[in-house]
């Protein structure tokens, strides 16, 4: 089952230029100018320092070049044990929304604690379940430590709350329980489905029209296409060993926030980019760092993870996944959605940005995908062009 919180979210793919050039060229300008009221036009983020870095990493060599590229993430990628969840700075506190005349912002803070807690119970399970399934990942008394540290005093909902209690206290006794005696109508998969309609059944609204609002989300994504198009056309054109430069010569470059954003979403949806997945994760958490809204943060964010999952730590049930590491940048972009919502409060798209980061589930091991974690299914999800199954097969 794909780790959705059944309250969501619209998921379109993000049209790339390269494979969709004739449609980019031919988008409705009425839709796509429709679509422009809902960027910021920030101010874009200075990535002349990584510029530099790739001007160093030209020079180098083996283990030098090695060294920069693990430099891009915070987390270190050789360590032989897997990590555990149980840091509550991973959940937010917006006593400033308590008050707001804007349901969702009020709704905010519950909304992300409750699938925050909800996800990292889960993620420190799956390494219990493939322990008595596989080989063993992590201790027993280790991952019940993490478990309980993970306090549902956090949420202040009533019902949420005590849904989150019982599904703490379910998970616990079918670890308990041989695994032999888990059946359809009696397993963890259950549990966790329970906590979800709660969630659900309490998340705000915040449209009615599915066919209108995704109608509307077209236009957000076709006036996203044509962003920094010429800088897009000019990495196709480059050859390989002059790619990577033009592409973040192009970044720095950018008049706006929300234009890098567009060219960094298909430069990772493109073939050309598979060998550069460290100076898209590398660019794509200063992008996210940055405290600056775009209605395709949530998109960005799971495009990221997903790239930094594959290329540094692997797409085996038994890699680790620092899903606190990324969880430290989803919780960013939600804050910096609910800014947004704060001064444009008829926003959905704000809202469904904030939406979409809140409910996804951290990187699953045992997800929608087979043979592997749940990092692949993102990959093809938001980069076919880079996944491309037909040049793979």
């Amino acid at each position: 089952m794909k780790g959705y919180l059944l309250v969501i979210i619209s998921v379109l793919s993000f049209l790339s230029c390269d494979r969709n050039r004739n449609k980019c060229e031919n988008d409705d300008n009425e839709a796509a100018e429709e679509g422009y009221a809902y960027f910021e036009n920030a101010l874009p983020v200075d990535l002349t320092e990584v510029v530099r870095t790739c001007d160093l990493y030209r020079k180098s060599d083996g283990d030098k070049k090695l060294s920069i590229e693990l430099s891009f993430v915070e987390v270190d990628a050789c360590k032989d044990d897997i990590s555990l969840i149980d840091d509550s700075s991973l959940f937010i506190h917006t006593p400033e929304y308590e008050k707001s005349d804007a349901p969702f912002l009020v709704q905010a803070e519950d909304f992300y604690n409750s699938c925050s807690y909800t996800w990292n119970i889960w993620s420190n399970f799956e390494v219990w379940y493939r322990g008595h399934t596989s080989g063993e990942l992590c201790g027993d008394a280790e991952i019940i430590r993490a478990i309980n540290k993970i306090n549902n005093n956090i949420i202040k909902d009533t019902d949420i709350k005590k849904a989150a209690r019982n599904y703490k206290d379910s998970i616990f006794v079918m670890m308990a329980k041989p695994l032999d005696e888990w059946d359809d109508d009696n397993n963890a998969w259950n549990v966790r489905n329970s906590i979800m309609k709660v969630i659900e059944k309490h998340a705000c609204r915040f449209y009615d029209d599915k066919e209108s609002f995704q109608l509307q989300y077209d236009s957000i994504v076709r006036a996203a296409v044509g962003m920094g198009k010429d800088k897009y056309n000019r990495y196709l054109s480059a050859s390989e060993e002059k790619q990577l430069e033009v592409i973040l010569t192009g970044l720095n470059n950018c008049k706006s926030f929300d234009e890098q954003c567009s060219l960094w979403m298909n430069w990772a949806n493109s073939e050309k980019s598979r060998i550069e997945g460290g100076w898209l994760v590398l660019v794509g958490k200063k992008l996210l760092e940055s405290q600056k809204y775009n209605p395709n943060l949530n998109r960005m964010w799971i495009t990221w993870r997903a790239i930094c999952q594959m290329d540094y730590f692997g797409a085996s049930k038994d890699s680790e996944i620092p899903n606190y590491y990324y969880n430290k940048y989803r919780k960013m972009c939600y804050l910096t959605c609910l800014k947004r919502i704060e001064s444009h409060q008829k926003d959905v798209f704000a809202k469904n940005c904030a939406a979409s980061l809140a409910g996804n589930s951290n990187i699953l091991r045992f997800g929608s995908f087979e043979y592997g974690n749940d990092s692949v299914m993102d990959a093809f999800e938001m980069m076919p062009n880079r996944h491309n199954f037909d040049d793979e097969e």
